[in-house]
């Protein structure tokens, strides 16, 4: 894995599902959640693949998305993942089409 970073991620108003992913990064910095459940999406999970992801925004909850086909720890296939406010997570892939999640603390 390289160690990319993108900084001033707006999420997606109104939230949802992306046909496409919009965190790139390995290390992503969403700094704009403008209401709760605006989203993000991962990439496709497959082994040895992870994502930091850090909600920045000071009160709204991040929605992170995996991409269609794909869940994240058992919310089930293209569930979302609710980040609160000013809090991180770790996404790891394991296992083809699934995302684990490891907090960090803030």
């Amino acid at each position: 894995m390289d160690d990319s970073y993108q900084n001033g991620v707006t999420a997606v108003a109104g939230g949802g599902q992306s046909a496409k992913p919009n965190i790139y990064a390995t290390v992503t910095r969403v700094t704009t959640v403008a209401t709760a459940a605006d989203s993000v999406t991962l990439p496709q999970a497959a082994p040895g693949l992870r994502y930091k992801v850090i909600n920045k925004a000071a009160a709204n909850s991040l929605n992170v998305f995996p991409l269609a086909g794909d869940a994240i720890n058992a919310l089930g296939v293209n569930a979302a993942f609710a980040l609160a406010a000013t809090k991180s997570v770790e996404f790891i892939s394991v296992a083809p089409g699934i995302w684990d999640t490891f907090p960090i603390a803030p």
